[in-house]
Protein backbone atom coordinates (compact mmCIF):
# COMPACT_ATOMS: atom_id res chain seq x y z
CA UNK A 1 0.00 0.00 0.00
CA UNK A 2 1.59 3.48 -0.79
CA UNK A 3 2.50 6.02 2.14
CA UNK A 4 1.26 9.26 1.61
CA UNK A 5 3.70 11.95 2.65
CA UNK A 6 2.61 14.61 4.88
CA UNK A 7 4.84 18.37 3.58
CA UNK A 8 6.45 19.59 6.54
CA UNK A 9 6.42 16.78 9.06
CA UNK A 10 9.87 14.79 7.26
CA UNK A 11 13.13 15.55 5.90
CA UNK A 12 14.53 15.33 2.81
CA UNK A 13 16.06 12.03 4.23
CA UNK A 14 12.86 10.85 5.42
CA UNK A 15 11.42 11.18 2.53
CA UNK A 16 14.22 9.92 -0.29
CA UNK A 17 14.05 6.67 2.36
CA UNK A 18 10.31 6.11 2.29
CA UNK A 19 10.25 7.08 -1.65
CA UNK A 20 12.40 4.30 -1.76
CA UNK A 21 9.87 1.72 -1.69
CA UNK A 22 7.36 3.19 -4.03
CA UNK A 23 8.15 2.90 -8.13
CA UNK A 24 6.09 6.04 -9.08
CA UNK A 25 5.11 4.67 -12.08
CA UNK A 26 3.57 1.81 -10.14
CA UNK A 27 1.92 4.10 -8.16
CA UNK A 28 -0.11 5.34 -10.49
CA UNK A 29 -2.65 2.51 -10.32
CA UNK A 30 -3.59 0.56 -7.69
CA UNK A 31 -2.55 -3.73 -6.87
CA UNK A 32 -5.41 -4.98 -8.06
CA UNK A 33 -6.34 -2.36 -11.04
CA UNK A 34 -2.89 -3.14 -12.19
CA UNK A 35 -3.80 -7.29 -12.13
CA UNK A 36 -6.78 -6.16 -14.58
CA UNK A 37 -5.03 -3.99 -16.76
CA UNK A 38 -1.88 -6.42 -17.43
CA UNK A 39 -4.77 -9.54 -17.79
CA UNK A 40 -6.71 -7.41 -20.36
CA UNK A 41 -3.73 -6.40 -21.99
CA UNK A 42 -2.68 -10.00 -22.64
CA UNK A 43 -6.07 -10.31 -24.93
CA UNK A 44 -5.26 -7.07 -27.18
CA UNK A 45 -1.82 -7.36 -27.01
CA UNK A 46 -1.68 -9.62 -30.46
CA UNK A 47 -3.80 -7.28 -32.26
CA UNK A 48 -2.07 -4.75 -31.58
CA UNK A 49 1.14 -5.76 -32.60
CA UNK A 50 -0.16 -6.66 -35.42
CA UNK A 51 -0.59 -2.92 -36.65
CA UNK A 52 2.29 -2.43 -38.81
CA UNK A 53 1.72 1.30 -38.44
CA UNK A 54 -0.27 3.54 -36.88
CA UNK A 55 -3.22 4.17 -39.19
CA UNK A 56 -4.09 0.41 -39.10
CA UNK A 57 -3.98 0.51 -35.31
CA UNK A 58 -7.63 1.38 -35.41
CA UNK A 59 -8.62 -1.36 -37.17
CA UNK A 60 -6.75 -4.34 -35.42
CA UNK A 61 -8.65 -3.08 -32.35
CA UNK A 62 -11.57 -2.80 -34.17
CA UNK A 63 -10.87 -6.52 -34.55
CA UNK A 64 -10.53 -7.31 -31.49
CA UNK A 65 -13.41 -5.46 -29.89
CA UNK A 66 -15.56 -7.77 -32.33
CA UNK A 67 -13.73 -10.91 -31.51
CA UNK A 68 -14.58 -10.45 -27.79
CA UNK A 69 -18.18 -9.96 -28.41
CA UNK A 70 -18.30 -13.06 -31.22
CA UNK A 71 -16.57 -15.12 -28.07
CA UNK A 72 -19.53 -13.98 -25.34
CA UNK A 73 -16.15 -12.95 -23.18
CA UNK A 74 -17.43 -9.97 -20.63
CA UNK A 75 -17.49 -5.86 -21.73
CA UNK A 76 -15.48 -5.53 -18.64
CA UNK A 77 -12.06 -6.84 -20.53
CA UNK A 78 -12.51 -4.47 -23.35
CA UNK A 79 -12.64 -1.67 -21.38
CA UNK A 80 -9.72 -3.01 -19.08
CA UNK A 81 -7.99 -3.73 -22.15
CA UNK A 82 -7.98 -0.46 -24.14
CA UNK A 83 -7.56 1.69 -20.92
CA UNK A 84 -4.60 -0.47 -20.58
CA UNK A 85 -3.49 0.62 -23.96
CA UNK A 86 -3.42 4.00 -23.29
CA UNK A 87 -1.84 3.49 -19.73
CA UNK A 88 0.82 1.86 -21.06
CA UNK A 89 0.97 3.42 -24.10
CA UNK A 90 -0.21 7.25 -24.03
CA UNK A 91 0.68 7.93 -27.55
CA UNK A 92 -2.34 5.53 -28.47
CA UNK A 93 -5.04 8.02 -27.43
CA UNK A 94 -7.31 9.60 -29.49
CA UNK A 95 -6.09 7.32 -32.34
CA UNK A 96 -8.50 4.06 -31.73
CA UNK A 97 -11.93 6.03 -32.15
CA UNK A 98 -13.50 3.50 -34.10
CA UNK A 99 -12.67 1.07 -31.37
CA UNK A 100 -14.36 2.80 -28.43
CA UNK A 101 -17.24 3.79 -30.54
CA UNK A 102 -17.41 -0.29 -30.80
CA UNK A 103 -17.63 -0.40 -27.13
CA UNK A 104 -20.23 2.05 -26.64
CA UNK A 105 -21.91 0.31 -28.92
CA UNK A 106 -22.05 -2.61 -26.87
CA UNK A 107 -22.50 -0.93 -23.65
CA UNK A 108 -25.86 0.65 -25.22
CA UNK A 109 -26.94 -2.95 -26.04
CA UNK A 110 -25.85 -5.18 -23.26
CA UNK A 111 -27.42 -4.28 -19.86
CA UNK A 112 -24.55 -4.40 -17.37
CA UNK A 113 -25.09 -6.98 -14.62
CA UNK A 114 -25.35 -4.67 -11.10
CA UNK A 115 -25.63 -5.34 -7.60
CA UNK A 116 -29.60 -5.19 -7.10
CA UNK A 117 -30.16 -3.29 -3.93
CA UNK A 118 -31.27 -4.56 -0.53
CA UNK A 119 -33.88 -2.95 1.64
CA UNK A 120 -33.66 -1.30 4.97
CA UNK A 121 -35.82 -4.33 6.81
CA UNK A 122 -33.83 -7.28 4.68
CA UNK A 123 -30.87 -5.83 5.81
CA UNK A 124 -31.95 -5.71 9.61
CA UNK A 125 -33.48 -9.04 9.74
CA UNK A 126 -30.17 -10.71 8.58
CA UNK A 127 -27.98 -8.52 11.19
CA UNK A 128 -30.67 -9.71 13.49
CA UNK A 129 -29.73 -13.57 12.64
CA UNK A 130 -26.28 -13.41 12.50
CA UNK A 131 -26.33 -11.58 16.09
CA UNK A 132 -28.54 -14.69 17.16
CA UNK A 133 -26.31 -16.72 15.89
CA UNK A 134 -23.08 -15.41 17.77
CA UNK A 135 -21.86 -13.43 14.27
CA UNK A 136 -20.97 -10.10 15.90
CA UNK A 137 -19.46 -9.27 13.33
CA UNK A 138 -21.14 -10.09 10.20
CA UNK A 139 -24.38 -8.35 11.84
CA UNK A 140 -22.00 -5.47 12.72
CA UNK A 141 -20.75 -5.00 9.21
CA UNK A 142 -24.27 -5.82 7.12
CA UNK A 143 -25.86 -2.40 9.18
CA UNK A 144 -22.96 -0.29 8.81
CA UNK A 145 -22.22 -0.85 5.50
CA UNK A 146 -25.38 -0.52 4.20
CA UNK A 147 -26.14 3.04 6.78
CA UNK A 148 -22.13 4.01 5.66
CA UNK A 149 -22.66 3.51 1.84
CA UNK A 150 -19.96 1.49 1.96
CA UNK A 151 -17.91 -0.42 -0.68
CA UNK A 152 -16.93 -4.29 0.30
CA UNK A 153 -13.27 -3.69 0.50
CA UNK A 154 -13.93 -0.48 2.55
CA UNK A 155 -15.80 -2.31 5.25
CA UNK A 156 -13.37 -5.08 5.37
CA UNK A 157 -10.55 -2.68 6.49
CA UNK A 158 -12.45 -1.40 9.20
CA UNK A 159 -10.87 -1.53 12.50
CA UNK A 160 -12.40 -0.73 15.68
CA UNK A 161 -9.81 2.11 16.37
CA UNK A 162 -11.06 3.56 13.53
CA UNK A 163 -14.60 4.87 15.35
CA UNK A 164 -14.60 8.11 17.38
CA UNK A 165 -17.54 7.13 19.43
CA UNK A 166 -19.54 9.57 20.90
CA UNK A 167 -23.51 9.29 23.29
CA UNK A 168 -25.67 9.80 19.69
CA UNK A 169 -23.28 9.77 16.68
CA UNK A 170 -20.12 8.85 15.73
CA UNK A 171 -17.01 9.18 13.04
CA UNK A 172 -15.96 6.55 11.02
CA UNK A 173 -12.63 7.38 9.70
CA UNK A 174 -12.09 5.87 5.91
CA UNK A 175 -8.88 5.17 4.63
CA UNK A 176 -7.15 4.24 1.13
CA UNK A 177 -10.60 4.53 -0.38
CA UNK A 178 -11.42 5.08 -4.33
CA UNK A 179 -12.38 8.80 -3.83
CA UNK A 180 -9.69 9.11 -1.81
CA UNK A 181 -6.59 7.74 -3.35
CA UNK A 182 -8.14 10.03 -6.16
CA UNK A 183 -8.18 13.09 -4.13
CA UNK A 184 -4.89 12.42 -2.24
CA UNK A 185 -7.20 12.46 1.33
CA UNK A 186 -8.43 10.27 3.91
CA UNK A 187 -11.84 10.20 4.09
CA UNK A 188 -14.59 9.77 6.88
CA UNK A 189 -18.34 9.24 7.58
CA UNK A 190 -20.92 9.94 9.99
CA UNK A 191 -23.18 7.36 11.90
CA UNK A 192 -26.32 8.58 12.73
CA UNK A 193 -28.28 5.88 13.03
CA UNK A 194 -29.09 4.39 16.73
CA UNK A 195 -29.02 0.88 15.67
CA UNK A 196 -25.30 1.13 14.03
CA UNK A 197 -24.00 2.68 16.87
CA UNK A 198 -24.79 0.31 19.11
CA UNK A 199 -24.04 -2.31 16.83
CA UNK A 200 -20.48 -1.20 16.71
CA UNK A 201 -20.50 0.12 20.38
CA UNK A 202 -21.01 -3.49 21.35
CA UNK A 203 -18.35 -4.79 18.61
CA UNK A 204 -15.65 -2.62 20.51
CA UNK A 205 -16.51 -3.57 23.47
CA UNK A 206 -16.19 -7.25 22.77
CA UNK A 207 -12.76 -6.60 21.39
CA UNK A 208 -11.57 -4.64 24.78
CA UNK A 209 -12.65 -8.07 26.13
CA UNK A 210 -10.81 -10.26 23.82
CA UNK A 211 -7.50 -7.37 24.40
CA UNK A 212 -8.12 -7.47 20.76
CA UNK A 213 -8.87 -3.49 19.84
CA UNK A 214 -6.64 -2.98 16.50
CA UNK A 215 -8.40 -5.85 15.08
CA UNK A 216 -10.60 -5.01 11.87
CA UNK A 217 -14.20 -5.86 12.26
CA UNK A 218 -14.04 -8.68 10.36
CA UNK A 219 -11.32 -11.29 11.04
CA UNK A 220 -11.89 -13.52 8.19
CA UNK A 221 -10.85 -13.16 4.63
CA UNK A 222 -13.02 -11.45 2.08
CA UNK A 223 -13.61 -14.50 0.38
CA UNK A 224 -15.32 -15.67 3.78
CA UNK A 225 -16.74 -12.87 3.97
CA UNK A 226 -18.67 -13.27 0.68
CA UNK A 227 -19.02 -17.49 0.71
CA UNK A 228 -20.81 -16.06 3.97
CA UNK A 229 -23.02 -13.73 2.34
CA UNK A 230 -24.34 -15.73 -0.36
CA UNK A 231 -25.05 -18.46 3.03
CA UNK A 232 -27.13 -15.79 4.38
CA UNK A 233 -29.09 -14.77 0.83
CA UNK A 234 -29.45 -18.68 0.65
CA UNK A 235 -31.13 -19.08 4.58
CA UNK A 236 -33.45 -15.91 3.30
CA UNK A 237 -34.65 -17.80 0.51
CA UNK A 238 -33.15 -14.39 -1.31
CA UNK A 239 -31.24 -16.12 -4.01
CA UNK A 240 -33.14 -15.93 -6.86
CA UNK A 241 -32.63 -11.77 -6.49
CA UNK A 242 -28.70 -12.23 -6.73
CA UNK A 243 -27.40 -9.72 -4.00
CA UNK A 244 -24.01 -9.59 -3.80
CA UNK A 245 -22.08 -7.73 -1.15
CA UNK A 246 -22.53 -4.60 -3.04
CA UNK A 247 -26.21 -4.14 -2.62
CA UNK A 248 -25.90 -2.82 0.88
CA UNK A 249 -24.01 0.00 -0.69
CA UNK A 250 -26.38 0.27 -3.61
CA UNK A 251 -29.42 -0.11 -1.31
CA UNK A 252 -28.49 2.12 1.40
CA UNK A 253 -28.06 5.09 -1.34
CA UNK A 254 -31.50 3.86 -2.68
CA UNK A 255 -32.84 4.10 1.08
CA UNK A 256 -31.05 7.24 1.45
CA UNK A 257 -32.72 9.17 -1.81
CA UNK A 258 -35.86 7.69 -0.68
CA UNK A 259 -36.25 9.26 2.75
CA UNK A 260 -34.17 12.43 1.69
CA UNK A 261 -35.42 12.79 -1.63
CA UNK A 262 -32.35 15.09 -2.04
CA UNK A 263 -29.45 12.99 -4.76
CA UNK A 264 -27.02 15.96 -3.82
CA UNK A 265 -27.68 14.07 0.09
CA UNK A 266 -26.98 10.69 -1.34
CA UNK A 267 -23.80 11.51 -3.90
CA UNK A 268 -22.19 13.41 -0.86
CA UNK A 269 -22.43 10.77 1.78
CA UNK A 270 -21.80 8.15 -1.26
CA UNK A 271 -19.00 9.69 -2.03
CA UNK A 272 -18.96 9.64 -6.11
CA UNK A 273 -17.03 11.74 -8.10
CA UNK A 274 -19.87 11.67 -10.82
CA UNK A 275 -23.57 12.76 -9.75
CA UNK A 276 -24.49 11.32 -13.30
CA UNK A 277 -23.11 7.89 -11.70
CA UNK A 278 -24.93 8.41 -8.36
CA UNK A 279 -28.12 9.04 -10.36
CA UNK A 280 -28.27 6.13 -12.95
CA UNK A 281 -27.22 3.86 -9.74
CA UNK A 282 -30.06 5.29 -7.35
CA UNK A 283 -32.55 5.18 -10.41
CA UNK A 284 -31.80 1.84 -11.51
CA UNK A 285 -31.61 0.62 -8.13
CA UNK A 286 -35.22 2.20 -7.43
CA UNK A 287 -37.06 0.47 -10.70
CA UNK A 288 -35.84 -2.74 -9.01
CA UNK A 289 -37.87 -2.98 -5.48
CA UNK A 290 -41.16 -3.53 -6.81
CA UNK A 291 -40.06 -6.87 -7.92
CA UNK A 292 -38.61 -7.70 -5.06
CA UNK A 293 -41.31 -10.24 -3.16
CA UNK A 294 -40.15 -11.96 0.04
CA UNK A 295 -41.15 -15.52 0.08
CA UNK A 296 -42.71 -17.46 3.38
CA UNK A 297 -39.51 -18.32 4.48
CA UNK A 298 -38.42 -15.12 4.10
CA UNK A 299 -41.27 -13.18 5.98
CA UNK A 300 -41.01 -16.04 8.48
CA UNK A 301 -37.12 -15.07 9.30
CA UNK A 302 -37.77 -11.41 8.59
CA UNK A 303 -40.70 -11.34 11.60
CA UNK A 304 -38.27 -13.61 13.99
CA UNK A 305 -35.02 -11.06 13.79
CA UNK A 306 -36.54 -8.08 13.19
CA UNK A 307 -34.80 -6.62 15.31
CA UNK A 308 -32.40 -8.12 17.69
CA UNK A 309 -30.67 -5.62 19.89
CA UNK A 310 -26.95 -6.19 19.76
CA UNK A 311 -26.01 -5.50 23.46
CA UNK A 312 -23.73 -7.58 24.80
CA UNK A 313 -24.46 -9.15 27.83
Amino acid sequence: MVVRLVPGRFSKAQRAKQRSKIILDDAALSFKTQQRYYNALRLVLPYFESAKNIHQLDDKVCNWVRSMWRKGESLVYVADGLCAMHFYEPWTKHKVPRAWKLYSVWRRIEMPSRAPPLTLHLVRAMSGYELDHGNHEMSTILVLAFHCLLRTGESLQLTTSDFALGNKTAICALKHTKSGKRNAANEAISITDPIVLESIRSLVMLRRQQNALGCPLWTGSNTSFRKRFKQLCDIFDLSSHGFRPYSLRRGGATHLFQTTNSMEVALLRGRWESSRVAKIYISDGLSYLPSIRLSSKTSSLFQKYFYISPQIG
